[in-house]
């Protein structure tokens, strides 16, 4: 943009000096006009003397009207004016540069937990007493961050009143984060029912969970989401937190009909064209937000999910921050890492179920998070990657693990954070979908 302005400074005093080079030949040529017989007869008649003084008059109209000497001082003022242009063209790239040091800064060592929209946005008196609950957290112990949905699986929720909320949470120095849940959206079925996923027999595709999903591939479903998130940036967020960024993960996969996405394309570069444009349109629209996504826990470990389009590198060189969604109790598969000879770490593995209840990997919080953050960490190194690692932590029990006796209570919930913070974590959130956190978790 520096560039461009001062080289069409520069264009524009040679066009008003070009201007009044031609003047002067206009002047110049006006002298030599030969005038009709008439009005060469009443010259004739004009006095040496008023011809002179006329003369001398002429020459000092010429004079004062010098175009070269304009001209000159007009490239003067064109040359102050390109030098200014380029001091306040400085001054701005030096106040945006400082926005976007402090918001990174600002960013590096959260400590946040999760506020639903209903409860962001509601009055009802259970979800105001939630709201007020959180706020005591926030302004009175070690937390410093909030993460809100803003669009969830049936589309955006952005109300105006939502603005007076992050304002009083923006005076209290919270970090105020935006949670978007990108494919996983029912919002457009009516209105685009073009753009959704289909079953073999024409009909929306669901997943297990009932959601529908919109095509990852189709242009203008990324649009909607780059669209939608430039108002969630208008409404003074300080970072924007996508999830669901990938293909569905369960649901009758194999019937699936794609509107858009080529199947013969691998789901990652599908996924990756989309997080190209999300990158660069969002910072283009405003430099100093931070950026970050969500990714599956054992993307962590295995550095991919070839089967929903998820991929490490991917992310590597577009966000500010990855959050892996390392929730023990959701590794269904279990948790495996290898020796870490590096640092004189044996390889672990974890079932989801045995007989031996206290081998499973939800009974095994600390080094789930501890090894899944070193692993990541270690191979964002060798990509030279400047990303940072701030996990989603489990602050809630599920059924299976409640039947089998296993609650995360706050021995758990602490053993997390502590692994998160021994290994180097850019801090750290909770995700607890009731919203109800208990005190004694947090430092003063």
């Amino acid at each position: 943009m520096k560039k461009v302005l001062t080289i069409s400074l520069i264009l524009l005093s040679f066009l008003v000096l070009g201007g009044f080079f031609s003047c002067k030949y206009f002047f110049i040529s006006e002298k030599k006009i030969i005038l009709p017989e008439k009005e060469n007869s009443q010259l004739s008649e004009i006095s040496p003397q008023a011809e002179k003084e006329e003369t001398i008059e002429d020459e000092k109209i010429i004079e004062e009207k010098d175009p070269v000497s304009r001209g000159e001082e007009l490239i003067k003022e064109a040359k102050e004016l390109i030098s200014k242009t380029e001091k306040f063209i400085e001054e701005k790239e030096k106040e945006k540069i400082l926005a976007i040091e402090k918001a990174r800064e600002r960013s590096e060592n959260v400590k946040g937990i999760y506020m639903t929209e209903f409860i962001a946005n509601s009055q009802n008196p259970a979800a105001i007493k939630i709201q007020e609950d959180i706020k005591k957290l926030l302004f009175e112990t070690e937390l410093n961050a909030l993460v809100i949905d803003v669009k969830e699986a049936y589309g955006p929720n952005l109300p105006n009143s939502l603005k007076k909320l992050i304002e009083e949470f923006k005076k209290k120095d919270v970090w105020v984060i935006a949670r978007i849940c990108a494919f996983r959206d029912s919002s457009l079925i009516d209105e685009k029912p073009e753009l959704y996923l289909k079953t073999k027999k024409g009909d929306f595709w669901k997943d297990y969970g009932g959601g529908y999903w919109l095509d990852p591939q189709s242009p203008e479903v990324w649009q909607y989401i780059i669209k939608f998130s430039q108002e969630v940036i208008d409404f003074d967020f300080d970072e924007l937190q996508f999830d669901y960024i990938r293909f569905p993960s369960d649901g009758n996969l194999e019937d699936i009909v794609f509107p858009f996405y080529d199947e013969k394309q691998e789901k990652q570069e599908a996924v990756r064209e989309f997080l190209l444009n999300l990158s660069r349109e969002l910072k283009s629209y405003q430099p100093k937000i931070i950026l970050s996504v969500d990714l599956f826990g054992l993307v962590a470990t295995q550095y991919g999910a070839p089967g929903v389009g998820q991929r490490l590198e991917d992310v590597a060189d577009l966000f500010d921050y990855i959050s892996f969604m390392l929730y023990p109790s959701h590794f269904y598969g279990g948790f495996e890492v290898k020796e870490d000879l590096k640092r004189g770490l044996p390889g672990l593995y974890f079932p989801y179920i045995s007989e031996d209840v206290s081998r499973v990997v939800s009974n095994h919080p600390y080094e789930v998070v501890f090894r899944s953050i070193l692993s990541a960490k270690d191979y964002l190194l060798e990509l030279n990657s400047e990303v940072k690692i701030r996990p989603w932590l489990q602050d809630f029990s599920l059924r299976a693990d409640s039947e089998r006796g296993i609650y995360y209570d706050s021995e758990k919930v602490k053993a997390q954070v502590r692994a998160a913070e021994d290994s180097g974590a850019s801090g750290w959130l909770l995700w607890n979908p009731t919203n109800i956190y208990s005190q004694e978790l947090f430092k003063k």
